[in-house]
């Protein structure tokens, strides 16, 4: 029998994402899966409107022109069974398959649970109705029909050669340049605080198809855990909020002998910070991204490389110059408070 595995998608005022993300996920060719969407506190209409689409009273405009038009549209046949229930209940709630379908659970919280907890609601749902793994994607991707099988697949064939291989990532391509790729992995360097993204900004020429991807942490839109994982090493870590997260789960797994895998036949396409924004100079949100980044950065330094924080402490400095340099100095004021611990 295929394993269960579980889908979780965190939204927070991207429905329209959530939506075409999900009708690629309703494509797949690996059926044995349940799609939890957790509604994280968003105060806009997203809620109502993912329930408009399940009821098919709503429909995700995709252009044509899309290259990726094809992997989301057209919509598949409406309704679709779905359940609803608020963050509290959905601890304790288990759903079975109706009449061989797995019905999509939407979750709604109260307040913004940051990334790590609204995914660990996903998770805590999921261990509580025995899925064999756990898929935490991120809501602004589409996924290619055999990327759920491929997953699944890496990693029986590690569990089979008693590999203990815990988080799985796919190889994410750049959503709007779908031939060239986000990464296929990463390798954080604990002595500057930097990450290298495998395969960043490459054509995809299958140049990693054939390679084992040797990296200790893989890039947080796509994991894929199992349960034996999450029994033994725990779920995300809610003392980040944003950033930083997939790091201390990669590296508390690593205290627990669990390496990080990815699974590179399984392509999921990414839109790159369609929530969060990926230039941190453009809003008053984007700064407070940037505060949750460094100062979470810290608290993994204290958690895990403390020899080496005076390191991380030299590379913040010497980042912050650049900004001053620059006249740039709300991102150096940022700095400056994460290492201090104080708001300016």
């Amino acid at each position: 029998m295929n394993p269960k595995v579980c889908i979780v998608l965190v939204n927070y005022k991207t429905w329209q994402d959530t939506l075409e993300c999900m009708e690629s996920i309703l494509r797949s060719d690996y059926r044995n899966y349940q799609i939890v969407v957790v509604e994280n506190g968003g105060d806009d209409d997203s809620w109502e409107q993912m329930l408009k689409w399940s009821r098919g009273e709503n429909v995700v405009a995709i252009e044509t022109t899309n290259p990726l038009h094809n992997l989301s549209f057209p919509p598949v046949p409406k309704p679709v069974l779905y359940f609803r229930a608020d963050v509290g209940e959905s601890d304790t709630m288990r759903l079975g398959p109706l009449d061989g379908i797995m019905p999509i659970l939407f979750v709604k919280s109260k307040i913004n649970l940051g990334f790590a907890g609204g995914n660990n609601v996903g998770i805590r749902y999921a261990l509580n109705s025995n899925f064999d793994y756990v898929w935490l994607l991120n809501n602004d991707t589409v996924i290619e029909p055999n990327a759920i099988s491929e997953l699944v697949h890496y990693c029986e064939n590690k569990a089979a050669k008693k590999e203990k291989v815990g988080i799985v990532g796919s190889k994410l391509m750049v959503y709007h340049q779908p031939d060239k790729m986000q990464g296929v992995g990463a390798i954080f360097n604990k002595y500057s605080g930097k990450s290298k993204i495998i395969g960043a900004q490459e054509i995809d020429r299958k140049q990693y198809d054939n390679t084992e991807i040797a990296c200790n942490y893989v890039i947080g839109a796509s994991m894929f855990v199992s349960k034996p994982f999450l029994l033994e090493v725990g779920l995300m870590s809610e003392e980040y909020f944003l950033y930083n997260e997939e790091n201390d789960w990669s590296a508390r797994a690593k205290l627990k002998g669990w390496k990080v895998g990815v699974a590179l036949k399984s392509k999921v396409y990414h839109k790159q910070g369609a929530s969060t924004g990926n230039s941190p100079k453009k809003s008053k949100w984007q700064i407070k991204a940037l505060n949750y980044k460094y100062r979470g950065k810290i608290k993994l330094y204290k958690k895990y490389y403390r020899a080496q924080l005076p390191f991380l402490y030299l590379h913040l400095v010497t980042r912050s110059f650049k900004y001053i340099a620059k006249g740039n100095m709300s991102e150096a004021k940022v700095i400056y408070g994460a290492i201090f611990n104080t708001k300016f």
